[in-house]
C-alpha cells in the first residue's frame, strides 16, 4: 500500500469515527440539551402485527417440532415391538423344532437307564460291571440298531 492511500485511509477513519470535528462528528444539533434527545417513537399498529405475525409463526414451527419428536417417538416404539415380535417367533420356532428333533429319536440315555434298573433289580449285572460301562455298551448298540434300522 502506498503512502497516500494509507494517509487517505487515516483521514477517512479519523473523521468518520468524530475525532476530525468536520460534519460526521456532530451527531447531535446545536441547541437546547433537553431538545437534543427524543424519546423512542411508539411502536407502530404495523410493527405489532408484524410481532404477532413473527410469534405465530414460531409457534406453529415448536408445534410443528413436538409433532415431529411425537411421530419419531411412535415410530420407535413400533420398531421395538415388531423386534420384540419376532423375537418371540423365532424363539417359538426354535422350540418346536427342539420338541421336534426329541420326539422323533429315542433317548437312548432313558431306554438304557431302564434297561440298567431291570437288569440290576434281576440280578442279572455282571461283577465288576459299573453303571458307565453299561452305558458306553447299551449306547453302542442302541446306535448301531438305529442305523442298521435306517439303512433298511
Amino acid at each position: 500500500m502506498s503512502k497516500v492511500t494509507w494517509a487517505a485511509l487515516v483521514a477517512a477513519t479519523v473523521m468518520f469515527t468524530g475525532f476530525g470535528g468536520g460534519a460526521f462528528a456532530q451527531t447531535t444539533p446545536a441547541g437546547d440539551p433537553a431538545k437534543q434527545t427524543s424519546p423512542a417513537p411508539a411502536a407502530t399498529p404495523t410493527q405489532g402485527a408484524q410481532d404477532d405475525k413473527a410469534k405465530a409463526a414460531d409457534d406453529r414451527k415448536a408445534k410443528r417440532a413436538e409433532e415431529r419428536k411425537a411421530k419419531r417417538e411412535e415410530a420407535k416404539k413400533e420398531r421395538a415391538a415388531k423386534r420384540e415380535e419376532a423375537k418371540k417367533e423365532r424363539a417359538a420356532k426354535r422350540q418346536e423344532a427342539k420338541k421336534e428333533r426329541t420326539e422323533s429319536r429315542p433317548n437312548r440315555r432313558k431306554l438304557c437307564g431302564a434297561e440298567w434298573r431291570e437288569a440290576r433289580e434281576a440280578g442279572k449285572i455282571e461283577k465288576g460291571m459299573t453303571w458307565p460301562k453299561f452305558w458306553s455298551a447299551c449306547n453302542t448298540r442302541l446306535k448301531e440298531q438305529a442305523a442298521k434300522q435306517k439303512a433298511n
